[in-house]
């Protein structure tokens, strides 16, 4: 008997055995929930706007309230070959009696993260997948020491931003009255001190995107005395900067 071909084919056997009792390990990549951020060519949001503009300069307080229409365009590419799409906005206030265009912004979702480009300004606004206590930075694309024009001069509109911060994630709220299952609230910025607020806050429903965001960009020096106004609330201190707050009432998404 040829034990050495018996040898060889004992051992053929085990190995084939072996690799037929082996568990096969499947590793599961998360799911990118997406629907935060929907961006459909032919959808729109209109949001009811509250803007406080805070002007040193002329040392005045203006309110302004009007609605606001972002309207998704078609695919487009950008300069890296890489698609979005074109978020039209327009504006309907108490003096116009139609929809007046105010500018194009963009959004896209690439990767693991979502995009807004707001004034040439490109925001990670989230990132993929989704989970409570999630940090990024929403600014690696923009200079923190950026400063913005507004009515009489310009303001730190990014100093002392850090990362976007995941605070609420797939809870209800109500926003202008209406009723969301699933939420997600991002932190933008909460920052104070005695002279300077940096406030930012989004919040985004599922399959209905932005529903509202709250800013507060504020500077003071109380009319040079400070001290005489620490405890005085900011919307009334406030000398210079602005206050929005978008809250969505109409969708067709």
């Amino acid at each position: 008997m040829n034990y050495r071909f018996l040898n060889i084919f004992l051992f053929a056997i085990i190995i084939l055995l072996s690799f037929a009792t082996c568990k096969r390990e499947v590793y599961e990549f998360p799911q990118f929930d997406t629907a935060y951020f929907p961006i459909d060519s032919g959808t729109y949001a209109i949001y009811n706007v509250k803007y406080v503009l805070y002007n040193d300069f002329e040392s005045r307080v203006d309110t302004f309230n009007y609605l606001l229409k972002e309207q998704i365009g078609e695919i487009e590419t950008d300069n890296l070959g890489k698609p979005y799409r074109r978020v039209e906005r327009y504006v309907l206030d108490e003096n116009s009696i139609s929809w007046q265009f105010r500018q194009v912004w963009a959004a896209q979702k690439q990767d693991n993260f979502a995009y807004r480009i707001e004034d040439n300004q490109r925001f990670v606004a989230i990132s993929f997948p989704l989970y409570r206590g999630k940090e990024w930075d929403g600014l690696v694309y923009i200079r923190k020491d950026t400063t913005i024009s507004i009515p009489g001069g310009t303001i730190d509109m990014y100093k002392d931003w850090s990362n976007f911060t995941v605070i609420a994630l797939d809870e209800p709220d109500i926003i202008a009255g209406i009723s969301y299952d699933s939420v997600l609230t991002i932190r933008r910025v909460d920052k104070i001190n005695n002279i300077e607020r940096r406030f930012s806050y989004e919040k985004y429903a599922k399959n209905k995107g932005l529903i509202s965001r709250k800013d507060s960009i504020l500077d003071t020096q109380c009319g040079g005395n400070i001290a005489s106004c620490i405890n005085t609330p900011w919307a009334l201190k406030a000398e210079k900067g602005f206050i929005l707050d978008m809250q969505l009432i109409e969708t067709n998404r």
